[in-house]
């Protein structure tokens, strides 16, 4: 009952924290949030299922486009558009007429097409996210942009928060230790990054759901079996000596039980390839596991029929929308990359990997990964990610011991599958814009894989370090958003020529005070400052308690 209690916290706290980001966020601070908007928009009161690619955004979305400062990655839109860089270095009375224009947009212009040149390009993506928060988009057609936005967001958090009970299974299962359950949901509930990634309205916070609990339902499989003797084990007491048997559980399938999660590991595949392309790279683990499950001379034909239906039901949920990929793009995952070099070949693609500089494509990806503040592109200093780069390394070193494990084996499998995926995107991005690097919060969809990977690694180190380490990440989160994303959204501190940003000073010119800061985060948003207050309390205590609270959970051993 108290574990229960500590996972309802651990939710409850989570929840906060994220309806704290998705309130503090700016318009469209979220990555491709304003394209993200427009196809549930166009969904929602055209009443169609799927949006053309080159459809135009619409009206209102192009307008506020000019009038709110934008993110820092959109800083070649043709003006009026400015950056938050530039939005506050505006004369006040310049800043209250676009304010006012922006609240006096009519409520028709979400039904028309904006101008030419802005298009919805996010309907490229699978449609399971649109489709869902259609309906709620139809609920808010009687309100203003912002508030549906804000609306849209808070849905997305309400999705995203599911994650937490079930990366507590799957650290506990893959471990067989309740205390390293309990700091996985911690971790995730703490970082940065991951509250960046999923609140704000965008299809991640679902995806995010559905890889994790295909992970669970595929450790779940993993968990079924029958005891084999694998060694034993002596104590040496007092002029005794105590013998025990050790044994483990080798999968075999078989039983109702086992016919549900095969089911369960089709439907879950099938809904989130509906959801994002980057569930393809979960097949191969898929494929691999009934694989193993195969070789267990018991299991005979019924785990490889099984794999056989896992992998029908998923095409038959999803199958459609990449056979129709590749009728319209050429492509099987229909993205703008891919689509750019449907022409070139896989030999010629692979001849120019030895091209790509992969230290600094894999350095992208993980500093990305661990804090990229949204669309802005905040960062922290180096140093900073180098830290978590030696504790991931001390993680691996302890995951030595447990590799032979069929659940650890599982999630090597998922996350490993997951950066090959990364890789070959890189290998895209290379070739077809010459960007050496990829969307490193993308791993957030494999983030129970590797939260559990980390956590299990560390503590056959140490007991006390996955503690530490929601410390750390609780530490990272309440810096960035203190001294990086509050300072840059209202305008204390900008980037530097080279990209970086400032440190702030807050005895600098650009100083506003925390009245000031609180006007500022409310624009463009429609809610009042007591709201911004009530949600930064509840924030930070939350983050506190996080940090606190895994200390205080008494360890049980594996058993």
């Amino acid at each position: 009952m108290r574990i229960r209690w500590r996972i309802a916290l651990i939710w409850a706290c989570f929840v906060a924290r994220l309806a704290f980001y998705a309130t503090m966020l700016p318009l469209w601070e979220g990555y491709d949030e304003w394209a993200h908007f427009s196809v549930v928009r166009i969904m929602a009161v055209r009443s169609e299922p799927l949006v053309a690619r080159d459809q135009p955004v619409p009206r209102d979305v192009a307008t506020s486009l000019q009038l709110a400062p934008v993110p820092w990655e959109l800083r070649n839109l043709p003006s009026p558009s400015v950056t938050e860089d530039d939005y506050w270095l505006l004369s006040a009375d310049v800043r209250a007429q676009r304010e006012s224009a922006f609240r006096a947009m009519p409520a028709g212009w979400g039904r028309e097409d904006g101008p030419a040149g802005l298009t919805a390009y996010e309907a490229l993506q699978p449609p399971l996210y649109y489709w869902l928060l259609a309906p709620v988009m139809r609920l808010m057609s009687g309100s203003g942009l912002a508030a549906q936005v804000l609306a849209l967001r808070w849905v997305s958090i309400a999705i995203a928060s599911c994650i937490i009970p079930l990366i507590f299974s799957i650290g506990r299962l893959a471990f067989n230790d309740e205390r390293v359950g309990l700091c996985c949901a911690a971790i995730v509930a703490v970082m940065p990054g991951m509250a960046i990634d999923v609140a704000r309205v965008g299809n991640d916070c679902l995806a995010v759901v559905c890889f994790t609990l295909l992970i669970w339902t595929g450790l779940k499989a993993c968990s079924t079996g029958i005891p084999a003797c694998v060694g034993f084990s002596c104590d040496r007491g007092a002029g005794t000596r105590a013998c025990r048997v050790e044994t483990r559980l080798d999968p075999v399938p078989g039983g109702l039980e086992c016919l549900w999660y095969t089911v369960g590991l089709g439907a879950v595949l099938g809904l989130g390839l509906l959801t994002k392309a980057y569930f393809l790279t979960a097949i191969p683990p898929v494929i691999l596991l009934h694989a193993y499950l195969c070789r267990n001379r018991i299991a005979g034909r019924r785990a490889c029929l099984r794999s056989f239906v896992s992998l029908t039901i998923a095409a038959a949920i999803s199958g459609w929308w990449y056979w129709r990929n590749l009728l319209t793009t050429g492509t099987l995952s229909g993205l703008g990359e891919a689509t750019m070099l449907r022409d070139v070949d896989t030999w010629t693609l692979l001849r120019h990997a030895s091209a790509v500089p992969w230290g600094t494509a894999i350095d992208a990806i993980l500093f990305s990964h661990i804090y990229f503040g949204g669309w802005s592109s905040l960062t922290v200093r180096s140093w900073m990610y180098h830290v978590f780069y030696a504790v991931i390394l001390v993680a691996a070193f302890g995951l030595l011991r447990v590799m032979r494990q069929p659940a650890i084996r599982w999630l090597i499998a998922v996350y490993a599958a997951f950066w090959a995926g990364q890789i070959y995107n890189v290998l895209l991005l290379y070739v077809s814009k010459g960007l050496p690097g990829s969307m490193g919060w993308y791993l957030y969809a494999v983030v129970a894989a590797e939260v559990a990977l980390c956590v299990g690694g560390l503590a056959r180190i140490r007991r006390w370090a996955p503690a530490a380490g929601v410390v750390l990440f609780g530490l990272l989160d309440l810096y960035t958003v203190h001294c990086v994303a509050v300072p840059y959204y209202t305008g204390m501190i900008r980037h530097k020529p080279n990209g970086a940003i400032a440190a702030l000073h807050l005895a600098g010119e650009r100083t506003v005070g925390l009245a000031g800061a609180l006007e500022r985060l409310t624009v463009y948003k429609g809610i009042s400052q007591s709201l911004i207050v009530v949600g930064w309390l509840a924030y930070v205590a939350s983050t506190l308690w996080l940090m606190i609270a895994v200390w205080a959970h008494k360890p049980r051993a594996p058993q």
